[in-house]
């Protein structure tokens, strides 16, 4: 697997743009113990998702979506849907792209899900927030591709930082509309990167299915995975250094090897 790598750098006005903090510590008390719900539906102003199919694809028995908290039941390929939540201000992508893939013998690993305290802060030291985080790159590590969703209404910072780490990786495919306020920025890393991007959501789900078949996704006529369909661990992605360690290790055993046989074909 390629080392992820960090790609583009954001200022913090940027990415979180100063606001009015006045009656802040007001609100938080007032709202201590309502959650986000960041299932509910959000209206799609701007058409980015297509029209559902009617019918609806017919659920394959070995299709998995899989939600955070529990621990994802891999089959031998699968998704994550890294993109957009904005803590529940993004379209349902996610959803719909588990829908449009149901008929696959396939994982969907879905971090969007369920009830979130607006309160719990982002950091380390929060149970929950942990959880969440370390479900997420777990599944990260896991799948074979990992499919990026801007919603061209949010900032989607968090998606930003998931894309610059795993963008040479060789497993992404990003779905960017022309009016997502850092287009050209994630443009940019795709091409530098050699990341498949389209622009529009009906093209990115039979851009999954490619993936998934370059992958060595093969199906029979019944739609059944030819072979196995058992997962197979991924170890963690190394760092560079560690690589390159790794290759010149390998490099001084081939050059011992072949000075040993040079030897003996001398003697």
């Amino acid at each position: 697997m390629a080392t992820p790598v960090s790609t583009t750098s954001f200022s913090d006005d940027d990415l979180f743009p100063p606001t009015d903090t006045e009656g802040d510590d007001v609100d938080k008390k007032a709202n201590v113990d309502k959650e986000t719900d960041v299932d509910k539906e959000v209206e799609d102003i701007r058409n980015q998702l297509s029209p559902l199919p009617s019918p609806l694809p017919k659920q394959h028995k070995d299709f998995v979506h899989s939600l955070p908290k529990g621990k994802p039941d891999y089959r031998k390929f699968s998704v994550f849907t890294a993109g957009s939540i904005e803590m529940g201000k993004a379209v349902h992508w996610q959803k719909q792209m588990a829908t449009m893939l149901s008929d696959l013998p396939i994982t969907v690993c879905n971090p969007r899900s369920g009830k979130w305290n607006p309160n719990v802060t982002p950091e380390a030291k929060h149970q929950a927030f942990r959880e969440q985080v370390e479900w997420e790159l777990g599944a990260l590590e896991q799948v074979d591709v990992i499919v990026f969703f801007f919603d061209t209404t949010t900032r989607s910072p968090i998606t930003l930082l998931e894309l610059g780490l795993w963008a040479a990786s060789d497993k992404v495919i990003v779905c960017c509309g022309p009016k997502y306020w850092r287009h050209g920025n994630v443009m940019i890393t795709c091409e530098r990167y050699g990341v498949p991007m389209v622009e529009s959501f009906a093209d990115l789900v039979p851009a999954v299915r490619s993936m998934l078949h370059t992958k060595g996704m093969q199906l029979d006529d019944n739609g059944d995975l030819i072979g196995p369909n058992v997962h197979v661990p991924k170890d963690k992605p190394k760092k560079k250094s560690q690589l390159e360690a790794e290759i010149a290790e390998t490099k001084r055993e081939v050059d011992s090897l072949r000075a040993e046989l040079s030897a003996k074909s001398r003697i």
